[in-house]
């Protein structure tokens, strides 16, 4: 008999992990104090509304997740009107659940300069671990 070529494993969808990093960052928010709703599905540019119970508008937050770094990210959410809007990058880690879930929060127009871009893709990029790590638990830009 012949040898069959090594099967590919297939890639997982990448929406549940999508949906569970939202749903975690709602918790955190609502757990903090603020005020958060989750956007309807496939809203563009937003995934939550979120502020103080005070403030008189709520703000646009993007949500990005993986399991593992990097995150994939477009280069429209850098330039413009969205380059003010925060992101939260989470961290969810593997299925086994043995750490805790990371997040870093991040003002677009503040790691811009970091999504690394690789050659002959002009519409998304990759946010490296390294360049947010210092963002990790910055809930305060939520009070801003």
């Amino acid at each position: 008999m012949g040898e069959s070529a090594p099967r590919k494993k297939k890639r997982k969808s990448g929406i549940p992990t999508g949906n569970a990093g939202e749903y975690f960052v709602m918790g955190e928010l609502l757990r903090r104090g603020f005020d958060a709703q989750l956007a309807d599905r496939n809203t563009r540019d937003y995934d939550i509304l979120v502020g103080l119970p005070d403030d008189t508008a709520l703000k646009k937050l993007q949500v990005k997740t993986v399991r593992s770094a990097p995150w994939y990210v477009k280069t429209a959410n850098y330039h413009g009107v969205l380059a003010d809007q925060l992101t939260i990058f989470v961290l969810l880690g593997n299925e086994k659940a043995q750490k805790p879930v990371r997040y870093f929060i991040t003002r677009n127009s503040d790691v811009a300069g970091h999504v690394h871009y690789p050659e002959n893709w002009k519409n998304n990029g990759f946010m490296p671990l390294k360049a947010i790590q210092d963002c990790e638990d910055k809930w305060d830009m939520f009070k801003e």
